[in-house]
């Protein structure tokens, strides 16, 4: 089984950027479909992160925000269990990791900047929410673009580099390399002039 960039051929990465997980197996291998999607979206990262290293740094930066989010509002609700406990001094603790200062707060007070934080924790949430699906709506490909968009990046190149690229022989690490290298040189020319 494929678990490496530099294992695949090109034509078998644009094949599994398709959806098609099944390039990655041997003859008569068998594997479950979650741990192809998971070795898929490894591939497919790994091959983001070499074309594009800035746009990859943006994605995980996007990412952690949102598991962020979660986590703040995972300790909101906590708190609001212990308020409604009366563990008040806990959640003066977690209120000045959260950078409130609560010291000087009534037990009423810590209740209500609870409630407050939550309502605005849970409305931050779903607003970014709606901007990322905003964002991946427009993201839905088609295989058959994806196919094109690599043809006329490969027809690009050879033209570029003024080499030529075998998709059936050239490996997606390669390939991806050959990408950021044309990104690299095509912005260095646009500097210079």
């Amino acid at each position: 089984m494929i678990e490496r960039l530099n294992q695949i051929t090109l034509n078998d990465f644009i094949e599994l950027s398709c959806g098609n997980y099944a390039c990655l197996l041997s003859d008569r291998e068998f594997v479950s479909e979650s741990t192809l999607k998971e070795i898929a979206s490894k591939l497919l990262i790994e091959y983001r992160s070499i074309v594009n290293p800035s746009n990859m740094k943006a994605m995980v930066m996007d990412k952690e925000d949102m598991l962020k989010e979660r986590a703040k509002l995972l300790s909101l609700r906590i708190c609001q269990t212990l308020v409604s406990l009366g563990f008040y001094d806990d959640v003066r603790q977690v209120l000045e990791q959260l950078n409130v200062d609560s010291r000087n707060m009534s037990d009423e007070q810590v209740t209500s900047k609870i409630d407050y934080l939550l309502h605005s924790a849970i409305f931050e949430q779903k607003r970014n929410e709606e901007r990322r699906s905003e964002e991946h709506k427009g993201n839905k490909v088609t295989p058959e673009q994806i196919r094109s968009s690599f043809d006329a990046e490969i027809a690009f190149l050879m033209t570029f580099f003024k080499m030529s690229i075998d998709s059936r022989v050239i490996n997606a690490a390669v390939y991806a390399n050959i990408v950021h290298q044309a990104d690299v040189e095509i912005s260095f020319r646009k500097r210079s002039t």
